[in-house]
């Protein structure tokens, strides 16, 4: 997945699947992320803007990538487990971020600490998927309903 963010940044803003937000993106993993709650962490992929945008703060965003095996879930339990990983991500790697690493701090642009605009949840796909388009679709709804700035995606 790491691969496919990158090469989705090296593409045209228009034809990017998932960086399209981004002017510039700057893809690093294993970013060490501090916040007070959750002391320090390492985000799976951390999204900064490279490209200068006037006076405001870089845009900023991470990944959280899931290997689980949804396929067995069915309607509630799937519901539950999408939002307990969300919550964790929003917990852990969501809102105000002290970034940890000393190489991206010339994007930072004065401090440490920057906002995360979204976070992405994405879960592994395949015979790991539930087969059941509406229950699935109905528990990502539900997931994005209940937590704002997550957004649920399958690989």
């Amino acid at each position: 997945m790491v691969n496919v963010l990158r090469e989705d940044a090296k593409l045209p803003r228009a034809q990017r699947r998932f960086l399209g937000d981004f002017n510039k993106p700057r893809v690093e993993t294993y970013v060490g992320v501090k916040k007070q709650e959750t002391g320090l962490r390492y985000a799976d992929v951390l999204v900064i803007e490279e490209g200068n945008v006037a006076g405001g703060p870089p845009r900023v965003e991470t990944f959280s990538f899931k290997s689980r095996n949804l396929a067995p879930l069915v309607e509630n339990a799937l519901e539950a487990q999408m939002k307990a990983d969300a919550n964790e991500a929003l917990r852990k790697y969501g809102g105000a971020l002290d970034i940890r690493r000393d190489g991206l701090q010339p994007l930072l642009r004065g401090g440490r600490e920057v906002l995360v605009q979204r976070i992405r949840l994405v879960y592994e796909g395949g015979t790991l998927k539930p087969k059941d388009e509406h229950v699935l679709n109905v528990a990502v709804e539900a997931t994005r309903e209940s937590f704002p700035g997550v957004e649920v995606l399958f690989q």
